[in-house]
């Protein structure tokens, strides 16, 4: 399970001080809500090859990044310095630096995703999620708090949520790899479906050039277990040679 550690739960640190994003764009369930899986198939990247030859492959925009706006200068150095302090273990230090930075501008996202962070490390799971919520009320956009978020609330034992989160983190971003490799290791792992979880392993794989070594052993092992040797990423109607097997409907909820 040394993987599953390192890429699940492993969260990184939100480096980007992005603004308040378009309202209404996407909805995460409510507490207590019945939570159903959600259709992620439409997500997996196609490669579409003509005459024998693969073409180039345009991955989409990172919302996140595009985001653009004038930040005060002085919680730009709040913010470096909560980093430092909470990659040297100071994290009080940390935590006081960004709460000055969430009191004098509640436009700022990326404070509440790093106190997200910082709850995580010191096991608060539940204080983590309502801070990744908040980044993620605050922007949107905030892929990273999203992938934090599904994170934690797998760690939380809240699989089909977790899976939620990840779902609506391809729709803001389908070409995420992350998300996808996540969502692989959260299907072949807590939610008992192999084949989409190949699916999702072979599109992180894929919109990485294939040079994450680990997830390439994880997703061979994974190949190995549902006998589907072709492709899911492959456009079919160009190549009908190479068919994908059809992934299991994500309408079905994990026992």
């Amino acid at each position: 399970m040394k993987f599953v550690n390192t890429v699940i739960s492993g969260i990184s640190i939100v480096t980007l001080l992005a603004v308040s994003g378009c309202a209404g764009k996407v909805q995460l369930p409510g507490v207590g809500e019945k939570v159903a899986l959600m259709p992620t198939a439409q997500y997996i990247p196609k490669k579409t090859i003509e005459e024998g030859k693969e073409l180039p492959y345009e991955a989409s925009e990172n919302p996140y990044l595009s985001t653009r706006s004038k930040v005060n200068k002085g919680s730009v150095l709040l913010f470096i310095e909560a980093k430092k302090a909470k990659r040297k273990g100071k994290l009080s230090v940390a935590k006081q630096k960004l709460g000055v930075i969430t009191q004098k501008d509640d436009s700022l996202s990326g404070p509440w995703a790093m106190l997200g962070d910082i709850a995580v490390e010191q096991k608060e799971f539940k204080i983590a999620e309502s801070h990744y919520k908040k980044a993620i009320e605050i922007n949107e956009d905030n892929i990273n708090a999203y992938t934090a978020l599904a994170t934690v609330q797998r760690m939380m034992g809240k699989f089909h949520l977790a899976q939620n989160t990840l779902a609506l983190t391809l729709d803001l971003w389908p070409d995420f790899p992350e998300a996808h490799l996540n969502l692989g290791i959260l299907y072949d792992v807590y939610l008992n479906q192999p084949k989409k979880a190949q699916a999702h392993m072979e599109a992180s794989l894929y919109l990485t050039g294939y040079k994450n070594k680990q997830a390439q052993a994880w997703f061979e092992e994974v190949k190995s277990r549902t006998g589907i040797k072709t492709s899911f990423i492959v456009d079919e109607s160009l190549d009908p040679v190479k068919k994908p097997e059809p992934v299991v409907s994500d309408s079905a909820v994990a026992k």
